[in-house]
């Protein structure tokens, strides 16, 4: 009986220490174990989500460190910040355009990774493709995202601008077509008293190529004399550029000489109709609807005989080449509620030639002259903004805008932007009518002479190439438009040195920002923080990061020697920035420092 009362006592100890140990087990080993695996009451579904036990010392961690350095990790292993913020965009860029703002890697990301390229420090100079993690974590960032190095300075921001297909490249009717019922756009149609002007520029324009001169009377527009051909001497590989021109001029002269001893012997009645040869004749016969009986005179000593080289190989290049800019211009001109017939000009200023510049000054695809430029464009050390096609784009707008609502139609403005607003007012007054033929044809000065009274007919001449272009050249491969990533760095930088940094072409750099000055592409004058540059799409990264490694770049305020007629706003207005700032910085500062004064340029 004590045997078996000792049995069951054992045997019941036993059982409950086993029944203890199993509850043991199951109260410590298994939470702990379903909380390293992230599952749990109240739990997050998220893999990586830290257990109940491990939580605790987290947040112990985060009060001994700032909780800048706590940061996402992207999939890909590096890191990418992304913060949405609204960045002004330069004017005329793509109302599309998305802004993109590179955010301090020092301060907590808004939301980590993103699709696109970013910059890899151990390779860099190589984009590193980032795949997004299909968790709420990415919810909301756009698909055109623009990863940034993690090194990447606050302030620095990129810009993806992508330019529309102009009206020409997609083939649409023009808009005075469409609109042609409409009074507004009556001034688009040839007057009749300028039909033979506007078909001559037509065929100057769309048949005569860079290697033949048209010989012409200078007033009948219609009476061409003869047509040069240059292109034997063009290719004749034995000679020299300079031996070319020369062979060239020669040619021409010899021409010229040839029609004026002709003309001044049909003045001169030297010879009967019957003995005259057959270029003497033809050359008579041109004067046939001439009634001046002194023609033959005046042509050869008033008027003379003036040579024109063909433009067909330029607007064809011309026409091709827009396609780059001109859909852009177009849209800015239609939203500031200007006739985009008017963007057309430029074919007449400049065939989209990026490096036009005339004899007398003229700059840009628009060509404006220097004071002219100045009064709506920025003209200083950093950049030229005539040579920036959109830039230069809404100037081109102000200037043709006033010159309409001070001469009240669209042909005086158009004339007004090559001879000026006030020389269009005296040819109103003088002849008491706005008709742009009866000025064309009557106005006298000196000067208003071939070229400004032939800007309307080119410009008409040139709008009908234009929107035609498969009548009079064929199918036409426009350029595809822009698209760049705009970049703004939080350094002043030597354009050529970061260039060098980057792996970006200095060329590539140039073709997409041709307004910077001289000084600029030389690297002698940094470029200031902030100043809006345009890079090859895809490396708006890269050459932010490059901009943080080139030896020349630097930070913060700057010192400027003052040039000649510089004045504290349009110092500040060259470096962006606000005229009190400067003010500020420069105790006792003039509103017109001297020439070679040294001032302080802040930047935070």
């Amino acid at each position: 009986m004590s045997k078996e009362r000792s049995s069951r006592i054992l045997h019941g100890f036993i059982s409950a220490c086993l029944v203890a140990a199993v509850a043991a087990f199951i109260i410590l080993a298994i939470p702990d174990h379903l909380g390293r695996a992230g599952i749990g009451a109240g739990s997050a579904t998220k893999k990586n989500f830290p257990s109940a036990k491990n939580l605790s010392s987290i947040v112990d961690l985060e009060k001994e460190k700032p909780a800048a350095e706590v940061k996402i990790e992207n999939p890909s292993g590096q890191l990418a910040y992304f913060k949405p913020e609204q960045v002004p965009i330069p004017p005329g860029q793509d109302a599309q355009a998305q802004d993109l703002t590179l955010t301090d890697p020092n301060q907590s990301p808004d939301v980590a990774g993103g699709s696109g390229t970013a910059v890899d420090d151990s390779n860099f100079g190589n984009a590193v493709p980032i795949e997004p993690e299909p968790t709420e974590t990415f919810q909301g960032v756009p698909d055109n995202f623009v990863p940034v190095a993690e090194d990447a300075p606050r302030g620095s921001s990129i810009t993806l601008v992508t330019y529309p297909r102009s009206s020409l490249a997609i083939h649409e009717p023009p808009a005075h077509v469409l609109r042609r019922s409409k009074k507004e756009y009556s001034w688009i149609f040839t007057p009749p008293e300028l039909e033979k002007d506007v078909a001559f520029w037509k065929a100057i324009y769309s048949r005569y190529d860079k290697n033949q001169v048209v010989l012409h009377h200078p007033i009948y527009l219609d009476i061409i004399y003869d047509v040069v051909d240059l292109g034997y001497i063009e290719g004749d590989m034995r000679l020299s550029e300079l031996e070319k021109q020369h062979k060239k001029e020669k040619l021409i002269e010899e021409k010229r000489e040839r029609i004026v001893s002709i003309l001044e012997m049909l003045a001169q009645n030297q010879r009967l109709s019957s003995s005259l040869n057959d270029e003497e004749w033809r050359i008579k016969k041109l004067f046939d609807n001439v009634g001046d009986p002194k023609k033959f005179q005046r042509a050869a000593e008033e008027f003379g005989v003036r040579a024109q080289i063909g433009q067909r190989d330029k607007f064809i290049a011309g026409l091709k080449y827009s396609g780059r800019y001109l859909g852009e211009i177009e849209r800015i001109y239609e939203e500031s509620g200007m006739p985009r017939e008017l963007s057309r000009l430029i074919f007449v200023e400049s065939m989209f030639n990026l490096k036009a510049k005339s004899s007398v000054g003229a700059s840009g695809i628009w060509q404006f002259m220097p004071q002219t430029g100045k009064l709506y464009l920025r003209m200083n050390k950093i950049v030229d903004e005539r040579n920036d096609p959109i830039a230069a784009t809404h100037a081109s707008i102000k200037l043709l805008r006033h010159n309409y609502n001070e001469l009240g139609t669209w042909p005086l403005a158009i004339n007004a932007y090559n001879a000026g607003r006030g020389r269009l007012k005296q040819a109103v007054q003088t002849l008491g009518t706005k008709d742009i033929a009866k000025i064309v044809k009557n106005f006298k000065h000196r000067a208003y002479g071939f070229a400004s009274r032939n800007f309307f007919p080119e410009y008409l001449a040139a709008l009908e190439v234009a929107e035609n272009p498969e009548k009079y050249f064929g199918p036409i491969s426009y350029d595809d438009p822009l698209r760049f990533e705009m970049v703004r760095t939080a350094y002043h930088i030597s354009l050529p040195s970061v260039a060098g940094v980057s792996g970006i072409p200095l060329e590539e750099l140039l073709e997409l920002n041709p307004g910077f000055s001289s000084k600029v592409i030389s690297g002698d004058q940094l470029i200031p923080i902030a100043y809006p540059i345009k890079v090859p799409e895809g490396k708006g990264s890269i050459f932010i990061a490059a901009a943080a490694r080139a030896p020349k770049s630097q930070r913060g305020s700057i010192r400027h020697v003052v040039a000649p007629n510089e004045t504290v706003n349009s110092i500040a207005w060259m470096y962006g920035i606000d005229p009190t700032r400067i003010r500020q910085a420069n105790a006792n500062i003039r509103r017109n420092p001297s020439k070679g004064e040294i001032i302080v340029i802040p930047f935070d």
